[in-house]
């Protein structure tokens, strides 16, 4: 069975040449590009092509609950919780293992603090999630973890909605070189025993992503 990386050896050289080196030059500039993105005045350490994407697929999926695993300063779950608005549905609940201050208030967003893992907060999260339900995996980006978050939150993803597994550049894929195995190494063990899963290559099409095969739409 085909791996989360089959896809990308049928796009032209010069093509996965170019979108490389630019998302290299992006990544390690970290303080100038990424590091100073924010939604609404927070910090959301997220590629802007990425959040375009995200904003495409609320409006067509329309999910009731967006689950997703690591909150950082809030801003992703800000700009989830925003476009919800915009749609007029929808709700976050946002896990961390920790408390920062000053993460911003919505009444579509719920923060959570402890593991993603633990059993106590997958008990909870499996509790709330009614209709339409995505995941987002964006907390610690070691092989290891994001295997167990798959493992734990890929059944609760309906039918036509997203598993997104984000930082799949890192460890050389192709940022981050030096990171050892991270979400990609995961995502390449978690697909070939889950065909209910495909890879949307449609949600690279701006060329550079931080989650290369990380779309993961569920049939």
């Amino acid at each position: 069975m085909a791996t989360a990386r089959t896809w990308l050896a049928t796009r032209p050289a010069v093509e996965r040449a170019v979108t490389a080196l630019f998302h290299r030059m992006y990544y390690t500039s970290r303080e100038r590009t990424w590091n100073r993105t924010t939604w609404l005045g927070t910090t959301i350490l997220k590629c802007p092509l990425d959040l375009w994407i995200y904003q495409e697929l609320l409006v067509r999926v329309r999910p009731d609950l967006i689950i997703e695993t690591g909150t950082w300063d809030g801003g992703g779950a800000y700009y989830l919780a925003t476009i919800c608005d915009l749609v007029d549905n929808g709700r976050v609940i946002t896990i961390d293992i920790e408390s920062h201050p000053d993460r911003p208030q919505h009444p579509r967003i719920t923060y959570l603090e402890g593991s993603s893992t633990a059993p106590a907060m997958l008990q909870r999260v499996t509790a709330e999630a009614n209709g339409t339900v995505m995941v987002i995996l964006d907390s610690d980006h070691t092989r290891d973890h994001v295997a167990a978050e798959l493992a734990a939150y890929h059944s609760l993803v309906t039918p036509g909605s997203y598993l997104i597994v984000e930082d799949t550049n890192i460890n050389g894929h192709p940022a981050a070189p030096g990171w050892g195995p991270g979400p990609m190494e995961a995502l390449d063990e978690f697909l070939p025993s889950h065909p209910e899963f495909r890879v949307d290559a449609d949600c690279e099409k701006f060329f550079m992503t931080f989650n290369p095969r990380g779309y993961l739409q569920r049939s």
